[in-house]
Formats: C-alpha cells, structure tokens, sequence
C-alpha cells in the first residue's frame, strides 16, 4: 500500500480512537443501538434539522467513500499497467468499515434543568413572631400541651414551656426550641397528646401536685413526678371511678380541676369526730342548721357547699385541706346572703326591704341594687355596712322596730347599680360591688403570668381569673373551671355576644371538656388571663375566633 494512503488510515484510525475516548456513553449507546443502522437513521434526523455537524459528517463520509473506493480502483489500474508482476491491495478490515465508525452517533440537545428551591428549616423560639407561631400554638392546644385560648403569633414563655412538655412526650431534645425535627413531629397525625408519668418533672408536674396537695392526696408539690406523685394519681383515679394507670393524661388532668373532684378527706356518709368538730363549726356560722351529730349526712353537704361558695372555695361539698383551713380560720365569713344569690329565701328578703322602701321590686335575684338596697338599710339601722344580709340583719329586718327609708331617697331596682326605679338616676349611697369595681381590679392585673390551675393574686388561668376578680369586687363566687361555667343558673343567662355589656362574664366553648372564660369591659373589649400571650391581657371578643366559639354571657350586676 502506498505510504500516502497508509499515512490517511493511520490518521483516520488515531481521530477515530481519540473520539472513542472522549464519549464512551455514546459507543456503548452507538453499540447498542444497532450501529450502522442506528447512526444512519440519527445522520438524517440530523441533515433534517440542518446541524453543522451533519454536514461535516457528511464530507467525512464522500472522503472515506473515496478512499475506500476510488483510490483502490485507480491503483489497481495503475498496477495492471505497470506489469504482472504487480500484487493487487487488499484493503484492511478496518478500512472497509471506517465509514461506520467514522460516522458521529446521534446527539441530545441540552436542556438547562429548572432549579428546584430548596427549603427554608423551621426555625422559632421565645420571641418569635408570625403564621407559623399560631400554627403550632394552635397544635399544642389540640394536644392538650396548652389550655384552649385564641392563637396568637408570639411566641411566649407559656409557649416555650408547652414545647418543652411536648419534646418530653416525644423524647426529643428538651429545649423549647421549634426545630425541623420538632415541628415536623408536632404536625403529625400520630403526635402524642399530653401525659404526665414517672421520671417527669417541670412547672407542669408542679401545678398538678398542687391539685393533688389541695385535694389531700399528696403532702408537698415537688415538681418531680416519683412514685409518691403516681401513687397519689392512682388513688385519685380510683376514687373518681376513673382508669387507674398512675399517669396524667387529659382525661385525668380534667378530672383533676373539675369542682366534682372527689377528694381524699371528709366527705359524706363518714362518721367522726373529726366531722362533729367541724359540723359545730358550721353551725355556729349559720351554716348548718341541724343539730351537730358526728354523721356527715346530705344537710352536712349542703352547708359546706354554701360554705364553700361564699367563701372563695370550689364548692365541692367534700371538707378538704383547704375548707379546713379556712372553715377553722378567725376569716371565715358567715353564712349571709349576697351578691350573686337568688332563690326563694332572696326574694322574701327582697320584700321586705321593698316595704320599707329600700327596694322597688322583688325578683328573687341579689344583683347590685339589691345590695345597694341592703347597705342602705344597715346604715338607716346602726348596723355594721357590708351589703350582705347576715343573722344580725336578718333579724333587724324581720323585727318590728325596723327604720324605713328616709322619705326623699328613692327605691332601688334590684338588679341595677342602685338607681332609682322612677326617675333612672343614681342613687345617694353606692354599691360595694359593682360592674366598675369588678373591671377596675380585673384592670389592675393586666401583665400578670398565665399559670394552668393558678387562682391569683399574681398569676391565674383564665377561670382562676375571673374567680379572684369576682371575690375581690365582693361577690362570693366559688371557683368553677371553664366547662362548669356554662352551667350556672343562679346568674341571668346572655346569649347573644352582641347583647353583652360592662361586667358580664363571657363564657365560650372549645368543645366538650375545653372552654375559655373572661370579664367583659364594654361592648366589644374582655380581659382575660389568655394562654397564648402568656398573661392577662385586654383584647376584642367580637373576633371571628371569638365569636364562633361564644357559649354564653352571665349578667352579675
């Protein structure tokens, strides 16, 4: 063969290699795909879409086409002519197949691939604001990690202390801290709800051993819950005729701030001396009527309770830790009736002051002007001013040496502020309670701490709230939860949230168990001891959160 001609397959053969080299994904497919056949078939698809690649294919091919037959063709000529003794060229196999593999395999355009946004981990904690705050606020309420309230987008320390709760749930790093890994378990669908059990400890242990002390079941609130705290628990749920597991879920917690809590103390059908002691309590304070006899009967129950209401105590009827403190205490106010009241034994009060002309009616309700009525009297009558009607003027008002009221004040109407029946004016002598004292106290503790279960006077949940403002503006009110609210009867009923005025208390509920309460200001503003600010605040009822979820209002004064 010629040196010129081996030169050109040398050449070719090494462009060839060098080509293989650099794309071997494109042989294998080359191969694959059937050779020849295949890359013919791409060529054209090629030419049709006039690729400059193409074309240069194309030349490549009519060169080797020439090489492999033109040339050959010419030199063999040229061999005949130059005698017999010439030896006819034989061409390589792999110069007969050079046009193949010389032929380029089809190519892909490149399409650039859109960016995917990667994103942005959950991150918040105390003093984080936003959508996502409200979110999880509103989850942990689901669990029962926090109590029922309107969502806000701050993230407080009751918020962190939930959290917290809810990584020890789930075993996870106790921070209080919203990471990727917490929030992603908090939005589960099998994410735990709350439950309190041995090895715990935190401000929530704290507050339910608390109940339990108060309910005489433990000694001290350690905020570690041990085998004392879930032997305490066991003996609760079985005294309450619940499941008996030793452990705090919410089944047990609601239980456990219920005023139908059956506490582990006096309570009825004992017999003792340690209950004829106190029956003669009672009785010397107008409670009790019957005779003292060491039998805790159904009159027994009944005086507790009344002296449990008028006294500030959940009116369970049991005598427990705390009614023995105060029913023993120098303190403990007699029995007499007051603001909040009503009845039978109300109204035939009621006329009897109206016949002497303190009061203009008689409805059988002890609101505001019947108490104003009421101080009126015992002033007319030398008798000491507290508004409430005690034996002392119980007694003055049935004798019949009583003073009427003077000929120029008028009549008060017994469930206003003490005004006159005729003219709407106010009245000369004021009202110890009243709308205005209650909103001026329940005022004064706006910024105080949110605790579960807390009755004041420096940190409250929303009932313990509107239970200490209620005492403090002098209306004996026993402590009743959230849910126990919605069933009073002793107070006008409201239903409407548009017909609420200064005073009242709003009730709302959640679900079954869950509810929120709160003292109305005026006709569109409550304050109220909120979980998800974390403290008692002044905000708007007439939301559309609130009002979806309005129970009722309670009309006091």
């Amino acid at each position: 063969m010629p040196k010129g001609i081996q030169k050109l397959i040398q050449r070719a053969k090494l462009s060839l290699k060098r080509s293989i080299l650099r794309s071997r994904k494109r042989r294998a497919a080359f191969k694959k795909a059937g050779g020849f056949r295949y890359a013919c078939s791409g060529f054209i698809r090629a030419i049709r879409a006039r690729s400059p690649r193409a074309f240069m294919s194309l030349a490549g091919i009519l060169l080797m086409l020439a090489l492999v037959i033109i040339i050959p063709v010419t030199l063999a000529q040229g061999g005949r002519d130059a005698g017999k003794g010439a030896e006819p060229i034989v061409l390589s196999e792999n110069a007969v197949n050079i046009a193949d593999m010389l032929t380029p395999a089809p190519t892909q355009r490149w399409i650039e691939p859109t960016p995917v946004p990667t994103p942005t981990p959950v991150s918040m904690g105390k003093g984080a604001t936003g959508a996502e705050v409200k979110a999880v606020q509103q989850r942990l309420m689901e669990l029962g990690y926090m109590d029922y309230d309107e969502p806000t987008e701050k993230y407080g320390s009751i918020t962190k202390e939930a959290v917290e709760v809810f990584q020890r749930r789930h075993g996870l790093t106790v921070d209080g801290y919203i990471g990727q890994e917490t929030y992603d378990r908090l939005m589960r669908e099998d994410a735990m709800p709350y439950m309190a059990t041995i090895g715990d400890e935190g401000t929530d242990i704290e507050e339910l051993q608390k109940r339990l002390v108060e309910l005489d079941y433990m000694k001290h609130a350690t905020g570690y819950f041990g085998d004392e705290t879930a032997a305490a628990v066991k003996d609760f749920q079985d005294r309450n005729h619940l499941s008996v597991d030793g452990m705090i879920g919410n089944i047990t917690k609601e239980a456990l701030y219920s005023e139908d809590a059956i506490p582990r103390s006096l309570s009825y059908g004992e017999k003792s001396e340690d209950v004829l002691k106190y029956q003669k309590r009672l009785f010397k304070l107008g409670y009790l009527t019957t005779e003292p006899d060491g039998t805790f009967g159904k009159d027994t129950v009944a005086a507790v309770k009344l002296f449990q209401e008028l006294n500030g105590l959940i009116a369970d009827g049991h005598i427990g830790p705390q009614t023995k403190s105060e029913l023993m205490s120098s303190s403990a106010q007699a029995n007499a009736l007051t603001i909040g009241m009503n009845g039978d034994t109300v109204k035939s009060m009621q006329k009897l002051l109206k016949k002497l002309g303190y009061l203009s009616s008689a409805d059988g309700y002890f609101g505001s002007g019947t108490e104003a009525a009421v101080r009126a009297f015992q002033k007319q009558n030398g008798l000491s001013v507290d508004g409430k009607v005690g034996r002392a003027t119980m007694t003055k008002l049935v004798s019949g040496n009583a003073k009427a009221a003077p000929s120029n004040q008028p009549a008060s109407t017994p469930g206003s502020g003490g005004g006159s029946s005729n003219s709407g004016g106010s009245s000369s002598y004021s009202s110890g309670a009243s709308a205005d004292r209650l909103i001026e106290i329940a005022l004064s503790k706006l910024g105080c701490r949110y605790r579960t279960g807390a009755k004041g006077p420096s940190t409250f949940d929303c009932s313990g709230f509107v239970y200490w403002c209620l005492n403090q503006a002098g209306v004996r009110q026993g402590y009743m939860t959230s849910k126990t609210w919605r069933s009073v009867s002793k107070y006008k009923k409201i239903s409407s949230i548009d017909s609420v005025q200064k005073g009242d208390i709003l009730v709302f509920r959640m679900s079954s168990s869950k509810g929120h309460v709160g003292i109305a200001i005026n006709g569109s503003e409550m304050v109220d001891a909120s979980s998800g600010e974390g403290c008692v605040v002044r905000r708007s009822y007439k939301t559309d959160y609130w009002r979806r979820y309005f129970y009722c209002a309670y009309r006091i004064f």
